[in-house]
């Protein structure tokens, strides 16, 4: 299961992994790649405008532009393709999350079913006791006006 804030965790398959780590790496290394190239670059830039004719200004300048342009095209694929792998992962997650709130549904409907299999037992274990306890009353009260009748009985006898 995964979790979040770039903490290890383990995929479907139970393999382990560190997003945090894998995320960090791929920042640094594109905008340690983009830095350096933007310092080359001006650096270069530097060289030209002190020590070149306005001839060959204007064709560096050119150049420096159009690769200037590739690698700008090239950090923003780089960019694009790092939110893309983000989406992804979230994607995944959310599938992941979905799959076991279905599976935890389910179980949580059995439980529901089997719940109120012994609510009903029980209720219908409680009305026989119910039964019972009437029953015992009913015996009671026929054995006070039994003993009554032969009480009475006696005393006629004895008359």
């Amino acid at each position: 299961m995964s979790s979040s804030g770039g903490k290890d965790f383990d995929d479907a398959d139970g393999r382990r992994r560190d997003t945090e780590k894998k995320k960090k790496k791929a920042t640094t290394t594109t905008t340690t790649t983009t830095k350096d190239a933007l310092e080359r670059a001006l650096s270069r830039h530097e060289k030209y405008v002190s020590s070149s004719s306005e001839g060959r200004f204007a064709e560096d300048l050119a150049e420096n532009r159009k690769d200037a342009t590739r690698k700008v095209a090239k950090l923003t694929s780089t960019l694009v393709s790092g939110i893309n792998r983000g989406v992804l992962e979230v994607f995944e997650n959310q599938k992941e999350v979905e799959k076991e709130a279905k599976v935890l549904q389910k179980k949580v409907d059995a439980f529901k079913c089997e719940s109120r299999t012994w609510v009903k037992s029980l209720r219908d274990f409680d009305e026989s006791l119910k039964s019972i306890g009437d029953f015992e009353n009913y015996v009671m009260t026929l054995e006070n006006e039994l003993k009554g009748i032969a009480e009475e009985l006696k005393k006629r006898k004895e008359q």
